[in-house]
């Protein structure tokens, strides 16, 4: 429990205040009885709020820091009979200070972890509880717009009511329960957003309605009429194959034609570049002489001298053209292999030597034609299936949610009738929680839509919660409890006092409430507060200085 808090900024008649202590059960605050405001009634149970991990006191009190700048709050902690000290300053809120007795800084730990500590040392036993969430609506304080009668599981003004379900389910120590099956039901929804996905950019084939898949059911059918006329029409059947092996075996075939007719060429250009290739076979020296005798006069020296150049030139051309023979042979040769390689891929896939290409190519384009419709419609099965999937995991999640707060609705309405009727001497309606799925829920208080008796039935929820779960303590401010007739105040008032956990709330006018209301009051307080040098800071900054 908080035993006490102190801070040097606190002051009353000019002197820092002694630390305030706490008790279980009741511990009031109180204002003057003239009513006076902006003396810091609500800005204390603000400075509750941020001991127990909460940051409204310095992000929504802003005319705080910027009157009375930067402070520390130190305050204590005891558990199991051993005290905890610690410290928290308004300018570096996300770390909490671990302290010795005297508040001296020994360490300093994030706000998450204190939380973490927070929770564990008042008993909550739920391994996914988020403390402030299931703390926050329970503090109600003027500018916090946690006091709507209506949502009483709010924990910010905008927060949904599937927060505020969770929240319950934590506190009652229910929500373990179902996170594996809520866990469950998201990857289900991930899994049914990833394929739609996919469909929608077009990365898979499929079809997005019923009328679409049996126009495909019936294009196939038609295909696969057309693949058994393609066997037929073949010397063997081409019904073993699969369409990508239709596909291979059509482009193979391709290869090893072109493959041959380029075989063939080569072969043919080699056989007219040999014939060609050995110009000393032609001789002329031994037709010199005749040509001598029908010319006398020709030079035979000079005719061997060219004889002798082409003969020259014939050694040089002969071995460029033996080089380029055996080039022409080597192509020949890599060809021959290739062709060698096609053939033998070829048989590995099928022997059907006799098929046209023709034949393959259509056969081919037939079976993928087939292959794209059949995987179009198994990804609509696949998406039934999952769309169907996760509509029976959302049923399942919601029905397991109903039961639990079925029990949990029960639990609740009955304690709040107990304390509803504890509270009224006379008999007075009890408010109702409802819950209808996992994200909505109802409170109200029947034939009663009174501003007093909403405000009374919130309180009423408070300490039904308290009494039910490990809720360490309430805070009210006084906008809730005003609004209430003096003796059902009377009835809660009591109510808080008799508890061994602790309620904070603030109040004025004491003496307009009833003589039994004043007396606890007057024992229950821990703080009192009042205009003149009696504000929570010794001052009031909403007044105009005589000077001005």
């Amino acid at each position: 429990m908080l035993i006490r808090l102190s801070c040097d900024k606190f002051v009353e008649k000019g002197v820092i205040r002694d630390p305030i202590y706490f008790n279980n059960g009741l511990n009031s605050i109180i204002g003057a009885n003239d009513g006076a405001n902006s003396i810091g009634k609500s800005t204390f149970l603000l400075v509750i709020d941020f001991i127990f991990g909460g940051s409204d006191y310095v992000e929504e009190a802003t005319d705080v820091i910027d009157n009375v700048g930067n402070h520390t709050i130190n305050f204590e902690f005891e558990f199991s009979g051993k005290a905890y000290f610690f410290s928290r300053s308004t300018d570096n809120s996300q770390f909490v200070n671990i302290c010795d007795n005297d508040y001296n800084v020994v360490d300093s730990i994030s706000k998450a972890d204190y939380c973490k500590f927070l929770a564990n040392s008042y008993g909550f036993d739920s391994q996914n509880l988020l403390f402030r969430q299931v703390m926050s609506p329970f503090i109600r304080v003027w500018g916090r717009d946690t006091y709507d009668q209506s949502k009483p599981l709010k924990a910010t003004k905008n927060s949904p009511d599937k927060q505020g379900i969770e929240s319950l389910l934590m506190l009652f120590s229910k929500y373990d329960n179902i996170m594996e099956q809520k866990e469950i039901l998201k990857e289900a929804e991930n899994k049914k957003k990833a394929f739609n996905s996919a469909q929608k950019y077009e990365y898979i084939a499929t079809v997005s309605t019923e009328s679409a898949y049996k126009e495909n059911e019936k294009r196939i059918i038609k295909l696969n009429e057309a693949l058994r006329e393609l066997s037929d029409e073949s010397t063997k059947g081409l019904e073993d194959l699969s369409s990508m092996q239709m596909g291979q075996l059509a482009d193979l075939r391709r290869q090893l034609s072109n493959a041959r007719r380029q075989r063939i060429k080569l072969q043919a250009q080699k056989k007219n570049f040999e014939a060609e290739r050995d110009p000393s076979h032609q001789q002329f020296e031994k037709d010199f002489e005749s040509l001598q005798h029908f010319f006398p006069e020709t030079n035979i020296r000079k005719l061997s001298e060219i004889e002798q150049f082409h003969k020259q030139l014939a050694s040089v051309l002969k071995k460029e053209f033996n080089e380029t023979s055996k080039n022409l042979q080597s192509m020949v040769d890599l060809i021959s292999t290739n062709i060698s390689d096609l053939e033998l891929k070829i048989s590995e896939i099928s022997d059907i030597p006799n098929v046209s290409q023709a034949i393959l190519d259509k056969y081919a384009e037939v079976s993928k034609e087939i292959s794209l419709l059949q995987n179009s419609n198994n990804n609509y099965l696949t998406k039934k299936d999952l769309q169907a999937t996760y509509n029976d995991l959302k049923n399942a999640y919601n029905a397991l949610i109903q039961e639990i707060f079925a029990t949990l609705q029960q639990e609740i309405d009955m304690r709040m009738r107990q304390i509803n009727d504890n509270i009224n001497l006379s008999k007075k309606t009890a408010p109702y929680l409802t819950i209808d799925t996992a994200n909505h829920y109802d409170f109200y208080t029947p034939k009663d839509r009174g501003t007093g008796s909403e405000y009374k039935g919130l309180v009423v929820f408070d300490l039904a919660m308290l009494k039910e779960t490990p809720l360490p303590i309430l805070v009210h401010d006084s906008i809730l409890l005003k609004q209430i007739q003096d003796k059902s105040l009377e009835g809660i008032i009591r109510f808080y006092s008799n508890q061994k956990k602790q309620v904070f709330i603030a109040l004025d006018k004491e003496e307009s409430f009833t003589t039994a209301t004043q007396s606890m009051l007057t024992t229950s307080t821990v703080l009192r507060l009042y205009p003149g040098g009696g504000e929570l800071f010794g001052r009031a900054w909403n007044e105009e200085s005589e000077e001005n």
